[in-house]
């Protein structure tokens, strides 16, 4: 037979198990919206970076950039240089520097990868894929990191825009008529 000494030492180790759970559960819940907080700062904090990609006059230039046309690393300088054509200078080192930011952002992981990459991937495919022998020749020529956080967001966009083309793809195909 339970005495009272042996109750209530059972007692108190069932109130300190439940105890126990009880903070392990609130701590789950805890560090889960913590976890959402994050997410919802992050993507808030995106989507201020998405409204200036936005803007006109970032797109002027973005899409100015991918008309441009040269003949090796001489001939876009003599096109597109600083002294040669200082408009064009700034417009590809705004676009690049923008780029070059939400690259050491998403390094940092302070932003997503997916959610950059679901808005704007084949912007920074284009681009790197557009700019990134100049950018390489100016990186010997300096012997400094020009562009490497853009190269670097470009080998992560990359794939995420290849699976974003397959999807697309496969869209059309289910909804093509017949």
């Amino acid at each position: 037979m339970v005495d009272l000494q042996e109750l209530s030492i059972m007692v108190a180790a069932g109130t300190l198990i439940i105890g126990v759970i009880s903070q392990i559960d609130t701590t789950r819940r805890g560090a889960r919206t913590a976890e959402r907080e994050l997410e919802t700062r992050q993507a808030q904090f995106f989507l201020q970076i998405y409204d200036n990609f936005h803007q006109a006059d970032f797109f002027d230039k973005f899409t100015d950039i991918l008309t441009w046309k040269w003949a090796g690393y001489e001939d876009f300088m003599l096109r597109y240089g600083r002294d040669a054509n200082p408009r064009a200078w700034y417009s590809e080192a705004s676009v690049a520097a923008f780029f070059e930011g939400v690259g050491v952002l998403v390094h940092r992981k302070l932003i997503d990868p997916e959610i950059v990459g679901e808005l704007m991937s084949r912007h920074i495919v284009l681009f790197w894929e557009k700019m990134s022998p100049v950018s390489l020749e100016m990186r010997k020529r300096l012997q400094m990191p020009v562009d490497v956080w853009l190269e670097n967001l470009y080998y992560v966009m990359k794939p995420i825009a290849e699976e974003q083309m397959k999807k697309a793809a496969s869209l059309q195909q289910h909804q093509a008529p017949g």
